[in-house]
């Protein structure tokens, strides 16, 4: 100890000797002080622009999940029409088929004359043995339970909700509403949000030649788009994506390409297999925007705390 105690009151009066020696000592710790802090202060602030952009993603996700769960309450409350309608039930129970073909067509261009232009209702009664009834209906028969969901049809891909129409605790026939999931992009745009749903390329094989061929197109590794829909850059700029970063994307729920940042969230059909994603997000230099906010925060606490930094190296010397 008290060797250490000789050296350091050496190195002191050294240094009052040699003031190059004392300054050139100075300005180098200064310096890696500087260095440090920095360092410091970047690591937290990218952790914070990290914390960000995953609140974000939560944040896109519960507004799809929020707006599908809408979408049911609006399907039930139209279902409600129906079961008022003593005539048409009766038809769908008799298997009346020209009445109900009429009742059907009247009832939807009823929605259309009241704007409701995005839904389509159809009804399948249990006697008749001429229709071949796909999986996701039998199901509601069998379990006498309502269904909601996505699926895969023919014509498409929708949104989908089929309630069983039941007496003498017999179901009789079900009723079926569904919306085309395409169409979710204007409420999205509505929001200021970009929109694109991206179909799995194994589900193609569910949609009829007709509705498929010419229509979708590929966009990046298993996905493709309905092109028809989609005229957006946020949508066009998918395939520039570069798989390892689209990769990076599924791993962290997050991605910023230089343009645009995107989130997303698998897309289930009504039995639990994976169909697709919604793909959602915003330009990065929206003006307000929450990437150009946590950017101009991180550039604006960096800033600041350089600058104190640098006036307290100033003020020792």
């Amino acid at each position: 100890m008290f060797s250490i105690m000789n050296y350091l009151q050496g190195l002191k009066e050294r240094f009052r000797r040699n003031k190059g020696l004392w300054f050139t000592t100075i300005t180098t710790i200064s310096i890696l002080g500087i260095i440090i802090t920095m360092y410091i202060i970047m690591s937290m602030t990218s952790n914070v622009s990290e914390k960000v952009y995953q609140s974000m993603s939560r944040e896109y996700t519960t507004r799809i999940n929020n707006f599908l769960d809408n979408k049911k309450i609006e399907f039930k409350k139209v279902a409600i029409v129906f079961f008022q309608d003593k005539a048409f039930l009766q038809q769908v129970e008799l298997n009346q088929e020209q009445n109900l073909i009429a009742s059907q067509k009247s009832l939807n261009d009823m929605f259309i004359k009241n704007g409701i232009t995005n839904y389509k209702v159809s009804v399948y009664s249990v006697a008749n043995k001429k229709t071949i009834l796909r999986s996701s209906i039998v199901s509601v028969v069998k379990s006498k339970n309502s269904v909601y969901g996505i699926e895969v049809m023919e014509d498409g891909v929708f949104n989908v909700y089929l309630q069983p129409l039941i007496k003498d605790d017999t179901v009789y026939g079900v009723l079926e509403i569904k919306e085309s999931i395409h169409n979710y992009r204007k409420y999205f745009e509505g929001i200021n949000d970009e929109y694109v749903f991206l179909l799995d390329k194994k589900m193609l094989s569910k949609i009829s030649i007709d509705s498929k061929n010419g229509k979708y197109r590929d966009m990046i590794n298993d996905y493709a788009v309905a092109q028809m829909f989609y005229d957006t850059k946020f949508t066009a700029s998918i395939s520039e994506i570069e798989k390892e970063d689209f990769k990076q994307m599924l791993q962290e729920n997050y991605i910023i390409d230089g343009i645009y940042y995107r989130t997303f969230k698998i897309i289930s059909d009504i039995n639990g297999a994976d169909i697709g994603m919604i793909m959602t997000g915003e330009l990065i230099d929206k003006e307000d925007g929450f990437v150009n906010l946590a950017d101009n925060m991180t550039k604006t606490v960096t800033t600041v705390a350089l600058g104190l930094v640098i006036s307290i190296m100033l003020f020792m010397f």
